[in-house]
């Protein structure tokens, strides 16, 4: 590092080929070479969530002097914000038809597909990639006992290509794997697993030489069985984009620290003597360094009449610094759309106009996320859907599918609570139960809330009087 900030992370860029292209050895290494340009900027980017920023790489000319190097997590702070804003209460999947018995039963048979893959916790890491480095990938497969399982994979594990069309759609995905030798021989083997519409090519190469086919079986789904969790459309991750800020603020503060390290170690000057005169035990003056040495451990000055010791000191426009420092970290805060809440702003009981308001930045970011990852999940349940009924033998639509997204936000429940009940006389109960903000599932509340007016109808009229009961 030079000392110059700059933005050394480049922009993605996506692999398309012709949607006719067969799968060969000849195609594989092109897609991988193509995906090597890309793996610098995902490590980058990693090693910024783990706070391990460009002023850990920082050197000086004189190694004698101060080189603090305080690296600060805004990257991680941006990535968890986010993602715990966005997906903190994960996907809800509500089964929409005029037949409840459809309803039900559809809704049994996803919810235990779903459940049994540990969804809400691969919907979190996923959204997590996505905020780090822009892309997250699910692959569905069915296992050997014939059930249909889902495994989640980072930015730089698989290789999407696209098609060449207008439509821009999926044709294949890559995934390279490496199966280390233990033997110490250092015969490692590399694979490559190539997942198409119909089938799956699993391809192996030794020491560098060429890819040789070893399988080639169909997935059993009707399209390409990866699902693609893109963060936006330029496949950007969400603290991308303030990385020159975040150096700058890493190097702003380190200086200063600097400077307080270079005021510590300020020199001594004594004005109006040739020479320090301190003595040994035995009475013998001692040399000039010497007697420093001995004045510095006793923290005594021995100086003749006359003399003036004081201290040589670097000048410093704190206020300056302290405006550059303060600028910068708003800056990270506003471009990257995620609030600072330590901020004075968000103290007190704020309404909740106010709370939107504070984090429309935000919300307008998960927006962003919440449309892509609607059309990838639409993608999933489609995939799980033809599943079920394939299983069952049944003829579930997944066009009747809703999916809802709630955001892991403050609110003000009181007031939510006056704004449901000014509302009582014009929405249905489901949707002013769904207006609460600690209600999670609407349809499940308002059938409990049904089940205890049927169960007060039936001992008595709900306001004390049993008469006739007994």
């Amino acid at each position: 590092m030079t000392g110059d900030i700059e933005n050394r992370v480049l922009r993605p860029k996506l692999i398309k080929l012709a949607d006719d292209t067969d799968v060969t050895p000849e195609v594989i290494d092109y897609c991988l070479k193509k995906f090597r340009h890309n793996l610098n900027r995902l490590s980058i980017l990693e090693k910024y969530y783990q706070n391990e920023t460009a002023i850990q790489n920082r050197t000086m000319q004189d190694p004698d002097k101060p080189n603090n190097k305080i690296s600060h997590s805004f990257a991680k702070y941006i990535t968890k914000i986010a993602t715990a804003y966005f997906m903190g209460y994960g996907v809800k999947y509500e089964v929409d038809s005029p037949d409840d018995n459809y309803n039900t039963a559809y809704k049994e048979a996803l919810d235990d597909i779903i459940d049994s893959n540990m969804t809400k916790i691969k919907h979190f890491e996923e959204s997590k990639e996505m905020s780090k480095r822009g892309i997250s990938y699910e692959l569905l497969f069915i296992n050997p006992e014939g059930k249909l399982k889902t495994q989640y994979y980072k930015a730089n594990e698989m290789i999407p290509v696209f098609s060449q069309t207008p439509a821009n759609f999926l044709t294949m995905v890559l995934r390279p794997y490496k199966l280390t030798s233990i033997d110490g021989s250092g015969n490692d083997v590399e694979y490559v697993d190539v997942y198409t519409k119909l089938y799956v090519y699993n391809f192996m190469r030794r020491c560098g030489g060429q890819w040789q086919l070893q399988e080639k079986f169909s997935h059993n789904f009707s399209d390409v069985p990866v699902i693609i969790r893109m963060n936006n459309a330029e496949l950007k991750g969400d603290f991308e984009d303030v990385i020159p800020q975040i150096d700058t603020y890493d190097r702003a503060v380190s200086d200063t620290s600097n400077d307080l390290d270079s005021f510590s170690d300020a020199y001594l000057v004594f004005e109006g003597i040739d020479d320090l005169n301190a003595e040994d035990e035995d009475g013998n003056e001692m040399s000039a360094s010497e007697s420093a040495k001995v004045m510095k451990e006793n923290r005594v000055i021995y100086a003749p009449e006359g003399c003036k010791p004081g201290f040589i000191t670097k000048d410093t426009n704190d206020t300056k610094a302290e405006n550059h420092k303060k600028r910068t970290f708003k800056d990270i805060f506003f471009l990257s759309q995620v609030p600072n809440l330590t901020d004075e702003e968000f103290a007190g009981n704020l309404s909740g106009v106010a709370i939107k308001y504070k984090l429309f930045g935000l919300e307008e970011l998960c927006i962003e996320k919440e449309t892509y990852f609607r059309s990838s999940e639409t993608k999933k349940v489609r995939l799980i859907t033809e599943y079920i009924n394939a299983l069952h033998n049944t003829n579930y639509d997944w066009r009747n599918v809703k999916l809802s997204f709630d955001r892991s936000a403050v609110a003000n429940t009181y007031e939510a609570a006056q704004i449901i009940n000014l509302l009582r006389d014009i929405l249905s109960e489901k949707t002013l139960i769904g207006m609460y903000p600690e209600i999670d599932d609407p349809a499940k509340e308002l059938k409990e809330k049904q089940a205890e007016q049927a169960a007060e109808e039936n001992t008595g009229d709900g306001e004390g009087n049993t008469e006739g009961v007994f």
